[in-house]
């Protein structure tokens, strides 16, 4: 039996499943596990409490704030968060602009080394050039850190401290 198919049926099938993916990929643009875009730092953000009130399976609930205080972003005021707000977004542009810089970098790399007549020297340079603006992102960060941490009261900067000491490791 042989199957006859016309352009427009293919292309129906094409069109519907690119769809489903899409729509699949939309739902849980970051794999799931509950966080935000900015970072987690909005109040119910990035506790795992996405899937209406369940936590998967083989996923533990994070804990939240410090061993008896309330998480700090639960206890900010209006105006903290309005300011938080505001320095996630100049954080985040910035981090656009340089990671789009390092693609530039990186993409000149590889072109530069797969030169037959390639300049280790010049490489070199390139690679310098793209730790320099590695480098810039990380202090940008570290210095949003330190000015982060200016706002918060002193009961806050224990739950936020406790999260900073807990960055990095493994769940």
């Amino acid at each position: 039996m042989k199957f006859h198919f016309n352009k427009s049926m293919v292309g129906l099938t094409a069109l519907v499943l690119c769809f489903g993916m899409a729509s699949t990929t939309m739902a849980e643009p970051h794999g799931g596990h509950g966080k935000s875009m900015q970072g987690g730092h909005g109040a119910g953000q990035g506790m795992g409490m996405k899937h209406g009130g369940a936590v998967k399976a083989g996923h533990k609930k994070k804990k939240m704030g410090g061993t008896f205080s309330p998480h700090w972003v639960k206890t900010l005021t209006d105006e903290q968060k309005i300011s938080f707000d505001k320095m996630h977004l100049l954080v985040g542009q910035f981090e656009a602009v340089q990671r789009a810089k390092i693609k530039v970098l990186e993409a000149e790399l590889n072109v530069m080394a797969a030169k037959d007549a390639n300049n280790k020297s010049a490489i070199y340079k390139k690679i310098d050039e793209i730790i320099d603006v590695k480098k810039s992102i990380m202090r940008n960060r570290f210095d949003h850190i330190v000015e982060m941490r200016a706002e918060l009261t002193d009961q806050q900067r224990i739950s936020y401290d406790m999260g900073l000491l807990k960055r990095g490791k493994k769940h």
